[in-house]
């Protein structure tokens, strides 16, 4: 099983537009590969997912499903605001690899009057193995419980 070794932002601007498309940052991603990894060219999906943290850091709950895969928090005390995530396939070539993958920014719209602020982000990445497990909710779904 490959290990994250490092997870940082390389470039941060310092002002950031909010409600663009535009890759606002890049995502250095450092990753040790096993020798089994290496052995077999071993497939991962690499999933970052970006916060806006709110006093601590919600538990993540991570449903793998290689391409498809999603974090849910687990609020503890105020519910950190998603501000958007990138996924990337890698393969295992060598033993230490190096990612730099950008991402996106979805902050919302200010409104007008709003003043310049200052938000505490931070990533977390997860790595999903092509041969291991996949997991899936269901879309929610309403039925009428008879006595």
């Amino acid at each position: 099983m490959a290990k994250i070794i490092t997870v940082e932002p390389d470039s941060v601007p310092e002002e950031i537009i909010v409600n663009d498309n535009i890759h606002d940052i890049i995502v250095k991603v450092k990753l040790d590969y096993h020798l089994i990894d290496l052995q077999l060219r071993m497939q991962y999906c690499l999933h970052l997912f970006m916060y806006d943290i709110h006093g601590e850091i919600d538990a993540p709950l991570v449903v793998p499903n290689w391409d498809e895969s999603a974090i849910h928090p687990i609020a503890l005390d105020s519910r950190d605001d998603f501000l958007g995530s990138a996924t990337r396939k890698v393969i295992a070539l060598k033993k230490r690899m190096e990612y730099n993958i950008p991402m996106a920014l979805h902050l919302g719209k200010l409104k007008k009057g709003d003043t310049s602020i200052s938000r505490k982000l931070e990533i977390f990445a997860t790595l999903t193995p092509a041969v291991g497990r996949a997991s899936k909710w269901s879309k929610p779904f309403e039925s009428i419980l008879l006595h």
